[in-house]
């Protein structure tokens, strides 16, 4: 009786979870595609870059941006206080407005310092360490025409051609947070953004910016959009194969483990119910089979029921990613991702523990 009791307990998030997996899938699956369009230039576009000692990567973007077809545009790169030759490969670029601070102020103070210089319409953020198709920001304006939203939400991946076991795991983990990033955009609850990605209007980020809460090193990207979406602005996903930004996954454990303990970091400054609510659903379902499973130690059944409860939920995962890897070409045995399944709830433990506990810094 008391495991019967259990089975219904845990039954019931997982059919929560379920069902907002199964709204996220149909609205990606109703929203088409968009294909780039030939449009006038009449929107001036600002593509804003925060560096600091990205070196290793700051060329191979620059010359993603200097390559774009959308021509109406300005480029500003903001150097957090570089030690190393970040600002000299910078001025090897012709076209770039460098803003170059003489000592690190953080990722949002860096960020304001930039747009101070912005003199587009339209702002569009991305990651030194990113790269991205020619038409890029073209596809980004085509979205913003259609019907002018506060905030577009940028399509990102993790791909590396020669990635090791660890690095392909990280792009399966990583499609499944740019799976729920789309669909609960397109649905209109956006509960996820990504400053590797992202464009907003310029009358949008001065209303909004001084909500960036400054007291935390990251989450400008996220902050912002918890502004926009209070305030009733319209948020929309630039569903476009060719606004698609690629970032390369981190090489150590440690580098990985410091880049989610810094997400989880600001997880309780979030104030919107749509976030908070996904956040605690996402929790209950992935840490309910391991607590079964703790319980079992002491009745077998509660094995039983941990792990039909642990393959239901990655039966409904397994699913849903499905229906999003051919828009962001990331492509897996299903080994891999069964392997991302058994770990995911060990890798949510370690990243809350270190994220409440680690002091976080940007870069």
């Amino acid at each position: 009786m008391f495991v019967t009791l259990c089975l219904l307990l845990s039954a019931w998030p997982i059919f929560i979870y379920g069902n907002f997996l199964s709204r996220m899938k149909g609205g990606w699956l109703l929203y088409p595609i968009i294909h780039k369009t030939p449009q006038p230039f009449s929107i001036k576009a600002t593509i804003v870059v925060c560096a600091r000692n990205e070196s290793t990567h700051i060329a191979h973007l620059l010359t993603a941006l200097m390559s774009q077809s959308y021509i109406n545009r300005e480029i500003i790169v903001v150097d957090d206080g570089s030690t190393d030759n970040t600002v000299e490969i910078v001025h090897t670029f012709a076209e770039i407005i460098l803003v170059a601070l003489p000592e690190s102020v953080g990722k949002k103070a860096a960020l304001r310092k930039g747009l101070e210089h912005a003199t587009g319409e339209l702002i569009i953020c991305t990651d030194a360490d990113c790269v991205m198709s020619n038409d890029w920001i073209r596809a980004l304006v085509n979205c913003y025409q259609i019907d002018f939203p506060d905030m577009i939400i940028g399509p990102v991946r993790i791909h590396h051609p020669r990635a090791s076991l660890f690095q392909h795991l990280q792009s399966i983990e990583f499609m499944s947070l740019a799976a729920s990033t789309a669909g609960s955009a397109i649905i209109g609850r956006p509960i996820m953004c990504n400053g590797a990605n992202l464009a907003f209007t310029k009358e949008a980020w001065d209303t909004s910016s001084h909500e960036l809460k400054d007291c935390y090193a990251s989450g400008d990207d996220m902050f912002l959009m918890e502004s926009i979406k209070s305030r009733g602005g319209k948020i929309r996903y630039a569903k476009f194969q060719e606004a698609i930004v690629t970032t390369e996954p981190v090489q150590t454990f440690s580098s990985f483990f410091h880049q989610r303990s810094r997400w989880v970091s600001k997880s309780e400054a979030y104030s919107d119910p749509d976030i908070k609510f996904v956040a605690g659903l996402v929790a209950s379902v992935t840490l309910l089979p391991f607590l079964l499973a703790l319980i079992g130690v002491f009745d077998p059944w509660f094995f039983l029921v941990s792990v039909l409860s642990w393959g239901i939920k990655t039966g409904l995962d397994y699913r849903f990613l499905r229906i999003f890897r051919p828009f962001f070409v990331i492509f897996f045995p299903p080994w891999q991702f069964l392997l991302v399944a058994v770990l995911y709830p060990f890798y949510i433990i370690i990243s809350l523990i270190l994220g409440r506990f680690r002091k976080v810094i940007w870069k």
